[in-house]
């Protein structure tokens, strides 16, 4: 459910050019949902982001930086519809990478990503709670989005705990409970991917600092053996800055 207490605008560290339409003002008639976009598919071009043929942002690239929380991306107020059509397009044409549909029902926060090789691409979309953390928690999610990367469990470094166990290659679509968040400590965390059958180090984040009350998503996105801007490696973004 939408937390009335951050419906103010945020703003994406990417490479983006906003049209001004994040914002819809809501009177005692109107319905809203609200949307964000995370492009994750390595090799794509940048892309054009429409919900229901309406324009929300344009040129969004996807991200070179690896392994650093980012503050913060933008969660799009929409008037919902039954189904509404996301749809990630090549920049400046009506030609989609990966389109999908989905009742939206109102007061509701969703995500939704691209992933996947481009010529493989695909959109999803996950509910995003964002009901606030146990006071002085946080809370955390991880999603399994390297294709060709086996599965994975995320452990924090320097101990045994396993925070999510044999997570595959976007298994959320499958399991809607791998959606959920679970709750953890505030503090400095250096998160460990690792293989889920040989317990070997698939890879390493950068050390994430997670503030008291706040909501994360955590990825694993890029490709096992890619170079460069392909590489694997981790996406981390606050959903409740």
């Amino acid at each position: 459910m939408i937390n009335k207490k951050h419906l103010s605008p945020i703003f994406l560290v990417l490479s983006l050019t906003f049209l001004g339409l994040g914002c819809v003002k809501k009177d005692a008639e109107s319905k809203i949902a609200q949307v964000l976009l995370v492009p994750l598919s390595p090799n794509a071009t940048t892309v054009d982001f429409s919900i229901n043929g309406t324009l929300y942002a344009t040129t969004v690239g996807y991200s070179t930086t690896t392994g650093t929380v980012r503050y913060t991306l933008p969660y799009y107020t929409i008037e919902p519809k039954s189904p509404s059509t996301i749809a990630y397009n090549a920049t400046g044409t009506n030609n989609a990478f990966a389109s999908v549909s989905k009742d939206l029902l109102e007061d509701q926060v969703y995500s939704t990503f691209l992933i996947d090789s481009v010529g493989k691409a695909k959109a999803v979309i996950v509910t995003d709670d964002l009901t606030e953390p146990t006071p002085g928690k946080i809370k955390i999610r991880f999603f399994h989005f390297s294709p060709n990367t086996v599965p994975l469990d995320v452990v924090i470094m320097g101990t045994t705990t396993k925070l999510f166990t044999g997570r595959s290659f976007n298994d959320q679509t499958v399991n809607t409970s791998f959606q959920n968040f679970i709750e953890l400590d505030p503090g400095t965390y250096t998160f460990l991917f690792n293989n889920a059958t040989t317990g070997a180090t698939v890879y390493t984040t950068s050390a994430q600092v997670l503030l008291t009350d706040r909501i994360y998503t955590l990825a694993v996105r890029g490709f096992t053996g890619g170079a460069g801007a392909q590489a694997i490696g981790a996406w981390v973004y606050p959903n409740l800055p």
